[in-house]
C-alpha cells in the first residue's frame, strides 16, 4: 500500500482532465485553409472523400501547420498530433462554391 500511495496523491491532486474543443473550419470544395498546430505530430482525419490533408513545416522548421483543402461535400473530424504530446482536434465542413 506504501508504494502506491504516492501515485495515489499525484492522480488526486492533479485535477479533473478537460476535453479538448475542436477547432471550427468551413472550406468551399477546392479551397485550401492552414492551421498552426505548433508541435504536434501525426495526423489522422476520419473522412479523406471530405478533405486531403497534410502537415507542413514552418519556414523555420520549429512548428507545423495542417494544410487542409476541401475535397467532397460533408463533415469530418481531422486530429493533429498522436496524443503522446500537443495534439489539435479539427472539424471540417466542405461545401460547394457558391454558383
Amino acid at each position: 500500500m506504501l508504494r502506491a500511495a504516492p501515485l495515489l496523491c499525484f492522480v488526486l491532486l492533479a485535477g479533473p482532465v478537460r476535453a479538448q474543443p475542436a477547432r471550427q473550419i468551413e472550406l468551399e470544395i477546392g479551397k485550401t485553409a492552414k492551421v498552426d498546430v505548433g508541435l504536434s505530430r501525426g495526423l489522422n482525419c476520419d473522412d479523406l472523400a471530405v478533405v486531403d490533408a497534410k502537415l507542413e513545416p514552418t519556414k523555420d522548421k520549429k512548428e507545423l501547420i495542417l494544410v487542409l483543402k476541401g475535397k467532397g461535400v460533408g463533415e469530418t473530424y481531422c486530429r493533429a498530433g498522436t496524443g503522446l504530446g500537443p495534439t489539435v482536434l479539427i472539424h471540417v465542413t466542405v461545401v460547394e462554391p457558391p454558383p
